[in-house]
């Protein structure tokens, strides 16, 4: 299993722990968010496996510069926010987005500050410098292009409150080769926010491909709005008619919001090509308030070759459960809420914190989609006091709030389970799995390794028992549960300063066999054609390149080099007599277009493991001249070896990209797969050169072959 990691800071919120699907660990420490990176294999090392698994990098979110955000002048009454004026700006909430948003198809972290800022993150260059890339406040404002002074209601709307990632929207593909649309396999990333109006509104997050400008590299867009401002209790508790009640309702803020899984329903129109529906739960003020959204799918029009995109619309509106949801618990509602359910879900599950235990409200499918009526849901509260194990005279420690959840679910079994730990490091684990499931709940294993480490604790420090430990979030990977906490002593005044700030990071699982190390569990998952030979994977490359010769490609002589350089892979690299047909039927088309002399190429095709020659001088400066490679060094003509290696007519040594298996001759045009190391053309490189701009052929083929072609990888900008 994974090794402890000691870490010199402490958490600054509940939640404050998220696990990226690319491995990645964000923790919100203060003024800074800490990202742990996993660092890469090395087996000649024999060095112990402790933290030094992990990268650590320190970032800084809570400094804006006017241009960013203006200082925002003292409000009325009515306007006033404590957070938003007189914070520190410390860290709240860090929550990494879906994949495939960033570049290289990894995810995005979004961090909000108290001062009611919800950012973007990711890092840029080839040290990774974690850069900011977005302020999703900005969408709000009047001008979003031009942010500027905000007052009143204006103000109040573009304060954001709390937010989650919603699950990705996967659509239908609507290519039926190897290489389906983006939004097929990483599916639309959309965002639920809240504000102090009291709004939630579904944004759209969007990264504008091939770095058309640096300067905003993602787009955001509204979709839906759903106001909560009516008549419905906020804060029950209060005697009716008393000022406090009347205070409190006038100030209630929605400060938790989370949307559930989604749910295809059947079309409708012509037009549409996907339509989907979920559920979304809410905290406003200590109530649970329940509405839903439906996003369309809609495929763009294909302009110039390019692979069809969907554009999203989309509605927030009542639920048929919203009535009926204060009756599911009489206790204050805390949030943030959990959504749990399987991949061919009979029923989903919402648990929801309240201020002594929690609730799970079971929610049938034909219920959540809206097609059923609501009285089939299962809702049951299970008080803390009565799930947990607890030494001494009595329960004396379950008005903490839950501070950390997270589920699991086990595909080869279908088990789906509940994690969740209180601020007292109470652990429990409840099976979900299915409406009205009677299941008892038990101890986690992280539960024993927080035991384990307190006591440690309580003896180094001769505390006699006097000692407790906090639990400040809960993360899973892949069965791995990770949870961060904290240990303090009891029955005396706590003295710190920063430099004494401790917290640690333990991972453990449920299954007694399960103990990967880092490498094998954060591993690409398999795909079916990583079977395949090297040469296989190419073949499957140059079919979609020789597929794509059509009119468009036919007219353009960068499209021409790029069908070129994939034809003499066929030639030197492939055995099957089909794609080398294939590759000969191109190179008759293309002497035909150009004019060039490819007789050689064509003649080659029927060889054995042949190789080309390097074009003469008479050639690189004649008909087709485009499509041949030259040497940037001595202006030689370049031959074909391998697959692999580009070498001019004067020996100079280049590598060949994984994917165009075009020749890279300058070091700063490389991406490299993360796993394999593999070497690999940086599209959106060429596209800065270009003006943002690149052919329809070659943007196509990085696009639908956004991974590494030989392994699965995520690319990174260096090794």
């Amino acid at each position: 299993m994974l090794s402890l990691v000691d870490l010199p800071f402490s958490p600054s919120c509940f939640d404050a722990l998220s696990w990226s699907a690319d491995g990645d660990l964000a923790i919100a420490a203060g003024e800074y968010v800490q990202i742990l990176t996993p660092k890469k294999s090395n087996t000649e090392s024999s060095a112990p496996q402790n933290q030094d698994e992990w990268n650590i990098t320190r970032i800084r979110v809570n400094l804006f510069t006017l241009a960013e955000w203006q200082v925002i002048a003292p409000q009325n009454r009515d306007d006033f926010s404590i957070a938003a004026e007189q914070s520190t700006s410390t860290v709240v909430g860090v929550a990494w987005s879906p994949p495939g948003l960033a570049s290289f198809r990894r995810s995005v972290l979004a961090v909000l500050t108290s001062n009611l800022l919800l950012s973007l993150w990711e890092p840029t260059g080839t040290q990774r410098q974690w850069t900011r890339v977005a302020i999703v406040n900005h969408i709000f404002h009047l001008d979003p292009t031009a942010p500027a002074q905000l007052s009143g209601s204006e103000l109040r709307r573009s304060n954001i409150r709390s937010f989650q990632w919603c699950q990705p929207l996967l659509a239908p593909s609507l290519n039926s080769g190897l290489a389906p649309e983006p939004e097929a396999r990483w599916g639309v990333h959309l965002l639920i926010v809240t504000n102090d109006a009291n709004e939630a509104i579904l944004l759209r997050v969007k990264r504008l491909v091939n770095g058309k400008s640096s300067s905003v590299p993602y787009s955001i867009a509204k979709l839906a709005l759903y106001s909560m401002e009516d008549d419905q209790e906020r804060y029950p508790q209060p005697c009716h008619g008393s000022l406090l009640r009347s205070a409190l309702q006038s100030k209630s803020r929605v400060l938790s919001v989370s949307c559930g899984p989604w749910l295809q329903l059947s079309q409708k129109g012509e037009d549409s090509v996907y339509t989907a529906t979920a559920m979304i739960a809410a905290v406003f003020g200590t109530q649970l308030r329940i509405f839903k959204t439906t996003v369309t799918l809609h495929a763009s029009d294909r302009v110039d070759g390019d692979i069809p995109h969907y554009e999203a619309r989309a509605r927030l509106s009542d639920h048929p459960l919203g009535p009926i949801a204060s009756e599911w618990t009489s206790r204050p509602v805390n949030g943030p809420f959990k959504w749990a359910s399987t991949n061919e879900p009979a029923a989903i599950t919402l648990v929801a914190p309240s201020s002594v235990g929690f609730l799970t409200v079971s929610i049938p499918r034909a219920v959540y989609d809206g097609s059923a009526s609501p009285d089939e849901v299962d809702a049951q509260e299970w008080p803390l006091s009565l799930l947990a194990e607890e030494s001494g005279e009595g329960p004396r420690r379950y008005l903490e709030p839950i501070s950390g959840m997270t589920t699991l679910y086990d595909e080869k079994s279908g088990a789906l389970s509940l994690h969740l730990g209180t601020m007292s490091a109470v652990g429990i684990v409840l099976n979900l799995d299915g409406p009205g499931t009677e299941t008892s709940p038990r101890k986690p294993q992280w539960s024993t390794v927080v035991e384990d480490r307190l006591e440690q604790f309580d003896l180094d420090r001769d505390l006699g028992g006097q000692s407790v430990a906090r639990v400040w979030g809960l993360a899973s990977y892949r069965g791995v549960v990770a949870v961060l906490f904290s240990r303090h002593p009891t029955d005396m005044i706590e003295y710190r300063v920063t430099s004494d700030e401790r917290s640690v990071l333990a991972f453990a699982s449920e299954d007694p066999n399960y103990s990967p190390d880092i490498h094998t569990l954060l591993a690409p998952i398999t795909s079916a054609t990583e079977s395949w030979s090297r040469a296989d994977q190419r073949e499957a490359v140059i079919s979609y390149l020789l597929s794509s010769m059509d009119g468009t490609a036919e007219q353009d002589p960068e499209s021409q080099r790029l069908i070129y350089a994939s034809v003499c892979c066929a030639i030197v690299d492939q055995k099957g007599s089909a794609i080398r047909s294939h590759a000969r039927e191109s190179l008759q088309r293309l002497a035909v277009l150009t004019g060039a002399d490819l007789s050689e190429e064509i003649a080659r095709c029927d060889e054995e493991s042949p190789t080309l020659s390097a074009k003469s001088i008479e050639q690189l400066s004649g008909p087709g001249a485009h499509m041949f490679e030259r040497c940037e060094i001595c202006d030689a003509g370049i031959a074909w070896v391998s697959a692999g290696e580009a070498q001019c007519a004067e020996g100079h040594l280049f590598m060949r990209c994984g994917l165009s298996f075009l020749a890279i001759q300058e070091p700063g045009l490389s991406k490299y797969c993360s796993r394999c190391r593999t070497e690999y053309i940086n599209e959106e490189t060429v596209a800065g050169i270009h003006g943002g701009s690149l052919c329809p052929l070659f943007r196509n083929l990085f696009e639908a072959f956004d991974t590494c072609l030989y392994c699965g990888g995520k690319f990174q900008a260096s090794i």
